[in-house]
C-alpha cells in the first residue's frame, strides 16, 4: 500500500462501506478529485474485486464490487440492500417530516443544515407533528424510549449521525449538516424501485418509499 496517509485513509474508509463526500470526509473527498489519485485507489481496490464509484449526483465516492457474480460479492450486495429495505420506511418518514418542517417540496439534500431547536419549535405546538415524531421513534431504526419531543428529536438526530447521514456542526450538539449518504440512499431507492417492479400506483411498499 502507498505510504501516502490520505491514500491509506481513503481505501480504509471505502472498504468499510462508508460514503465519502465533502461534508463527511472533506480531505479524502478532495484527494479523490484528482484522476491520478482515483487511478491509484482503483488499482488497489481492483485486487480485492472492488472499484471506486460515484453517486449519480456526483457528490460522493463509494466502494462497489467489480464482479457481482462472485458468490461472496453477491451475498454482500444482497445483505446491503436488505438493510436498506429494512430501514427505508423509517428514513423516508424522517425525510417527509423534514419536508413539512422546512415547507419544502423536495427531500433533504447534501450540505443542507438542520437545527434541533428550529425543528422542536415548529413541532411543539402542532399535535399532528408531535404524533409523526413519536411514530418515527417507534421504528426500529430510530427506536427511543423518550416521551418528550426534545428527547425524541435528539435520539433521531443522533441515530442519523451514527449511520453517516448527518454530520454535527460546532460544539452545541444541536446543529447538523446533511451528508451525501442521502444521495447514496436516493440511488438505492431508485435501484430497488426499478428492480423490484414497484410502480408509483403500486401497493404498500411504494407508500413507504414515496417522498410525497
Amino acid at each position: 500500500m502507498s505510504s501516502n496517509p490520505l491514500f491509506e485513509r481513503a481505501v480504509t474508509v471505502l472498504l468499510e462501506g462508508q460514503v465519502v463526500c465533502e461534508f463527511s470526509h472533506d480531505d479524502i473527498y478532495n484527494y479523490l478529485l484528482l484522476p491520478e489519485h482515483q487511478r491509484k485507489v482503483n488499482s488497489f481496490l481492483g485486487q480485492l474485486n472492488r472499484t471506486l464509484r460515484q453517486t449519480s449526483a456526483h457528490d460522493a465516492w463509494v466502494c462497489a464490487y467489480l464482479d457481482v457474480s462472485d458468490p461472496v460479492a453477491r451475498e454482500a450486495v444482497r445483505q446491503q440492500f436488505r438493510e436498506v429495505a429494512n430501514n427505508l420506511e423509517a428514513l423516508v418518514q424522517f425525510l417527509r417530516l423534514v419536508m413539512v418542517l422546512e415547507s419544502s417540496e423536495r427531500p433533504l439534500l447534501p450540505g443542507e443544515k438542520l437545527s434541533e431547536g428550529a425543528m422542536l419549535e415548529r413541532i411543539a405546538n402542532v399535535p399532528t407533528l408531535e404524533t409523526r415524531l413519536r411514530s418515527l421513534t417507534e421504528k426500529n431504526f430510530f427506536r427511543s424510549k423518550r416521551s418528550d419531543s426534545a428527547g425524541q428529536i435528539r435520539a433521531v438526530m443522533t441515530r442519523l449521525v451514527e449511520a453517516g447521514y448527518l454530520k454535527p456542526l460546532g460544539t452545541s450538539g444541536s446543529l447538523y449538516r446533511a451528508t451525501a449518504k442521502w444521495s447514496w440512499l436516493y440511488d438505492a431507492m431508485t435501484y430497488i424501485q426499478s428492480h423490484e417492479g414497484i410502480r408509483s400506483d403500486d401497493a404498500d411498499e411504494d407508500s413507504q418509499m414515496r417522498l410525497h
